[in-house]
């Protein structure tokens, strides 16, 4: 490890409601990591399904266990970052889990002066059928071609640019992620494999998350093809969810 990044904290929070069947392996991901300096923050929605024992086991590897009723996925991102003290934060929510030593290797390619950064991410459909996601800094105006659970974000940019918006419920982290780029804060690119994600979540609710990505485009994107951008990625996403569903395609995982 080099000894530049000995004395940064990083803040990892898992979002969670009702996933007793997958929230130990995020968890494990986590409390397995080789990074030496991590503070583990979950914030349960307030599972009735076995989510929380399973947590109760982990409890002495996580520093901090919220739980209750919440206003939904940006208002439980908002919670664990008024908990963070660290000086990254990192999300990795309960479908999700983080490659073998993501965080150091992240660590490791971050300088002094960078302040947001992403990498790539493994998509896993309900048949296996796996594809890579390389986030796309360039395409920000396009769509979140960002992978969200493979950023990490200094704590004094959610300070500067504010929290998550709870008026919306999937595309909380576009419209974070233009508010951070119109704010002219530069996004920097790991070409590392950081995370895993697993369809079925809340974004796979293709009608809604059309309907709040053309709403945060027309909040913060002032060029007129937009709505041929939203289009396109709505089509792509039903041609996806073929794939992912489909028992019968190609499994590459």
């Amino acid at each position: 490890m080099n000894a530049k990044h000995t004395l940064s904290k990083v803040s990892i929070i898992t979002v969670v409601y009702n996933a007793v069947d997958t929230i130990e392996n995020t968890i494990q991901s986590v409390i397995e990591q080789t990074y030496p300096n991590i503070e583990y923050i979950i914030i349960d929605g307030g599972s009735t399904d076995g989510t929380l024992q399973i947590i109760e086991q982990y409890k002495n590897s996580i520093t901090k266990i919220v739980t209750g009723p919440d206003m939904g996925i940006a208002d439980a991102f908002n919670k664990g970052i008024a908990l963070a003290t660290g000086d990254w934060i990192g999300m990795i929510n309960a479908d999700d889990w983080y490659a073998y030593n993501a965080i150091e290797r992240v660590m490791l390619s971050v300088s002094a002066n960078d302040v947001i950064c992403c990498g790539d991410l493994t998509l896993i459909g309900e048949n296996g059928y796996a594809l890579c996601k390389k986030s796309k800094v360039r395409w920000l105006n396009l769509g979140m071609y960002v992978m969200h659970p493979t950023c990490f974000v200094r704590k004094e940019v959610y300070e500067r640019i504010g929290l998550y918006d709870t008026s919306l419920k999937i595309a909380v982290d576009f419209d974070m992620f233009l508010r951070i780029k119109n704010r002219g804060l530069k996004i920097k690119y790991i070409k590392e494999m950081i995370a895993f994600m697993r369809t079925g979540g809340a974004s796979s609710n293709v009608i809604q998350m059309h309907q709040e990505e053309l709403a945060v485009m027309r909040r913060h994107l002032h060029h007129l093809l937009y709505p041929i951008s939203a289009s396109f990625n709505y089509l792509n996403r039903l041609r996806w969810r073929f794939f992912y569903q489909n028992p019968f395609a190609d499994t590459r995982y």
